[in-house]
């Protein structure tokens, strides 16, 4: 049997997982101190005391256990998790952290109740129901039940959340919840991608309920519409729903964009008034107040300052820079926000495309990557390594924004040219895989640089160690 460890999470939760490197929570847990996914941190920040969250696919519990902190011992989780061996860890986790709000109930969801077979995975993230045929490897029996029949046995009122993570099963799951989800109004976190396969009949399915899907925009911690033809990218593994009351309610707490602003404001009372605090918010967010403040700022304004008085392109330049520093500003609203940040990113394709210089990359990576637009990131992180790396220096007189927000913080010292390869290979780093549990060891050479930089952060520290730990390299 796998001898366990008790690890603590970022908000202080403790949990037990099995200890081995070789397993998917275990490893992202030590490397990371919390889950890899956005959406957690999203909903700690959502979530209030006294509020009640369902958890369906809880596994070993990040999400569960997370909740219950945030809702506090007025609050009500119920983690449904069918494996006998990951519930067992579970329970183990709530006792440690006294959670009595926490009811865990050892069953799987589906469209009908009963009994079904779930295929066991060393890995318990990938455990799923079987139907048709045996079980190719090891198996359980598990009780089945459905949303609307635990509905009535928990005599659920006002649920607030829900998390639906089952590997494929979430079709099902809505079918035996058509009564759940007409009386309750919860926002829904659900998986839309199960090993390769995208499930966005799901968005379908959800709107034949009356549920209208979201994604995450993680830089801003703000939910936008979802739009079922455009391109999804390759990173996305979560999508968010709920009705209009809960979406309306959402808006006004700062946590979802329901509609794009329009681009010129109405003349109408107050018009000029309006235009006076717009125009105070430029010289607020210009790049010649909001970059120069920070550490590499100061080392560059001079230069900054000379090439963009000659620069056929500042105009555009700037106009990206302050859309992005308008995103970050947490006084306008959610949907100004998402706006700036989403004409940011296009402006820096835009300039990229037209005149792609290191430090365009760099502010594209930044801006794409609070966008979600994740393999937009992870294309120009790269393109502005392997710039630096060929010709060992980058053009730096344009103002640019730091690959990594760390970064901001940082004194670019003793070489700024270091500074800026430490900032992108990081930053590749963290958004290439969602752990370098999946990258085995062939990250060991980008970490063993960015410690040579002397920039290194301590989860590059520990990516190392594991690495090395794990396929028992040495340094």
């Amino acid at each position: 049997m796998t001898s366990t460890a008790q690890l603590e999470m970022v908000d202080g939760v403790r949990i037990t997982v099995p200890d081995s490197l070789n397993l998917i929570t275990c490893y992202v847990l030590k490397e990371q101190q919390d889950w890899f996914e956005d959406e957690i941190k999203f909903v700690r920040k959502l979530l209030r005391p006294g509020q009640k969250v369902i958890d369906i696919g809880a596994n070993m519990g990040v999400y569960s256990l997370s909740m219950a902190r945030t809702v506090g011992p007025t609050g009500g989780v119920w983690a449904f998790e069918p494996a006998s061996s990951t519930a067992a860890l579970l329970a183990q986790s709530i006792a440690a952290n006294q959670f009595t709000q926490v009811v865990l109930d050892q069953c799987a969801l589906s469209s009908v109740s009963g009994t079904l077979r779930l295929s066991l995975n060393d890995n318990s993230e990938l455990n799923e129901l079987v139907r048709d045929g045996a079980p190719t490897g090891a198996s359980e029996e598990v009780r089945v039940s459905t949303l609307d029949e635990c509905r009535e046995h928990h005599g659920w009122r006002d649920i607030a959340f829900m998390k639906i993570d089952a590997e494929g099963e979430e079709r099902n799951i809505l079918n035996g919840g058509q009564r759940f989800f007409a009386e309750q109004s919860p926002l829904v976190q659900y998986e839309i991608k199960a090993g390769a396969a995208v499930h966005l009949d799901l968005v379908d399915h959800f709107a034949t309920l009356g549920y209208h899907s979201f994604r995450l925009v993680p830089g801003l911690g703000v939910l936008v519409p979802f739009d079922r033809a455009a391109r999804v990218d390759t990173f996305l593994l979560n999508l968010f729903a709920c009705k209009q009351d809960r979406a309306t309610a959402l808006a006004e707490q700062g946590y979802l964009a329901q509609g794009a602003l329009a681009a010129t404001p109405e003349k109408k009372p107050g018009f000029f008034s309006a235009m006076r605090s717009r125009f105070t918010t430029r010289v607020t967010n210009d790049w010649r107040t909001s970059l120069v403040a920070l550490p590499y700022g100061k080392e560059l304004a001079s230069s900054w300052k000379l090439i963009m008085a000659e620069s056929d392109s500042s105009a555009e330049v700037a106009d990206a820079l302050y859309q992005y520093a308008m995103s970050r500003d947490a006084t306008l609203p959610a949907s100004q926000r998402f706006a700036a940040l989403s004409k940011s990113v296009d402006m820096f394709v835009s300039l990229t495309r037209r005149q792609p210089r290191g430090t365009r990359w760099s502010s594209l990576a930044r801006a794409a990557a609070d966008l979600g637009e994740r393999a937009l990131a992870v294309e120009a992180l790269q393109r502005l390594c392997n710039e630096v790396l060929e010709k060992k220096t980058v053009d730096l007189t344009e103002p640019f924004l730091a690959p990594s927000q760390r970064f901001d913080a940082i004194a670019p010292r003793p070489s700024i040219i270091d500074w800026v390869l430490a900032s992108a290979l990081e930053e590749l780093e963290r958004l290439a895989a969602f752990s370098s549990f999946y990258t085995r060891d062939t990250t060991l050479p980008r970490l063993d640089t960015i410690r040579k930089l002397g920039f290194a952060s301590d989860e590059m520290h520990r990516r190392a160690a594991l690495i090395r730990q794990r396929f028992s390299k040495t340094a």
